[in-house]
């Protein structure tokens, strides 16, 4: 079988990518390893999805035009208005308000599982998209005309271009031998769906700690919040051993009550941490993106938000060259991609990787500058500003 593209992977990335592509006139195949299509939409009475993302603005601009962002907001969301950030050791605290930077809001949480299933919604109904499900590759082969995926059945794919977004241990990326910057964390993140018997007045709360930060994200019920506990390996088993009131009288004390006292409405999952990032975005006729070219501490909540830029930087080289009639799958042409994202994304993780130590020093003079860093950047507006308008995705910077 040949197509122009093919995309490996259907999380939300690679579903955002396909879409983008077939919206752009391309013909598209799309493998997901996995058989289980994603459900329709969440009803109001489903329990939600563990796993949420923060929406920044620029993302969200991005979904609206794939056309799939009013059907998110027929469904299950929070616009966030307010974030609070204080440091456990000491005093230091740092708030934002959407209406002092003259924003509606300042992102949204969002179920992974309502994102991917308006993405499939939408994608499903353009012919131009091929969709194969339960599919393993075993090998890839590329020549200067195409790129060639040998499935488990002995059926052969080409096309012009293949993309994986297949995640950060992407087989595709392994396949094209592109190496990885990577380093552990020494941590683990807990994550989970609590409710407080206070709301969370669609607040989004953070807590640092020397063993990590610990987020409350405001879900669409107004008492109900996630949770990403990041602490040490030991720490986090333990705390997951625990019973479900032991947990939440934990979680409870840990956010210092901010949502009064807590329980526990999900199971708790754990997820070790680490930062990866390929030393190459692009080889001939496979490009990498998402996950699968770089992943980073989630304590900015930032990782998907990079993944869907990299779609829009990529789908724009490749409609530009082919509007010209030229060769997208090209190495040169992926390369304008390349430079277009990867030090962006460099610079995201440096950030990260310096919050995280930062906050996590155990240092007296460190914590007494944090803290005073905390408190003096909350009274300088036009900074505060600037930090808004990264987070919000609408300033080019860290």
């Amino acid at each position: 079988m040949e197509t122009e593209v093919i995309v490996v992977g259907a999380g939300m990335v690679g579903l955002a990518c396909a879409l983008a592509l077939v919206q752009k006139g391309f013909q598209v195949v799309l493998l997901e390893a996995q058989s289980e299509l994603p459900v329709g939409m969440p009803s109001e009475t489903d329990p939600f999805d563990t796993r949420v993302v923060a929406i920044s603005r620029a993302t969200e601009n991005f979904l609206a035009q794939l056309g799939v962002w009013a059907l998110i907001k027929q469904s299950r969301y929070c616009a966030y208005q307010h974030m609070r950030i204080w440091d456990q050791v000491a005093d230091g605290l740092i708030q934002f308000s959407a209406m002092d930077f003259f924003e509606p809001d300042l992102g949204h949480i969002i179920e992974q599982r309502v994102i991917k299933s308006a993405l499939w919604q939408a994608l499903m109904q353009h012919p131009a998209c091929s969709i194969k499900t339960g599919t393993k590759i075993t090998a890839l082969q590329t020549d200067a005309q195409q790129s060639q995926l040998i499935l488990q059945d002995g059926s052969v794919l080409s096309a012009s271009l293949v993309i994986a977004a297949d995640g950060a241990p992407s087989q595709i990326r392994n396949l094209c031998q592109i190496a990885t910057t990577s380093w552990e964390y020494q941590q683990s993140a807990i994550v989970a769906t609590v409710r407080g018997t206070r709301t969370h007045q669609a607040t989004a709360y953070q807590r640092f700690s020397p063993d990590g930060p610990l987020a409350l994200l405001p879900l669409a019920d107004c008492h109900q919040s996630s949770i990403v506990w990041t602490t040490t390996p030991m720490e986090a088993k333990s705390l997951c051993a625990l019973s479900a009131s032991d947990f939440a009288l934990a979680l409870t004390r840990e956010m210092d009550g901010v949502m009064g006292e807590m329980h526990l409405m999900s199971e708790r999952i754990i997820f070790p941490l680490r930062t990866h990032h390929a030393k190459q975005y692009a080889v001939a006729r496979c490009v990498l993106v998402g996950d699968a070219a770089h992943t980073l501490h989630p304590l900015a909540g930032q990782g998907v938000n990079l993944g869907f830029l990299d779609i829009i930087a990529l789908v724009a080289v490749l409609e530009k060259t082919k509007a010209r009639g030229r060769d997208f799958g090209a190495l040169m042409v992926l390369k304008r991609y390349e430079r277009a994202r990867k030090l962006h994304n460099q610079m995201m993780i440096v950030a990260m990787e310096l919050f995280k130590r930062g906050f996590g020093s155990r240092i007296t003079i460190i914590q007494r500058l944090r803290n005073i860093g905390l408190n003096w950047v909350d009274n300088q507006k036009p900074l505060k500003q600037w930090f808004a308008k990264v987070a919000l995705g609408s300033a080019q910077g860290i």
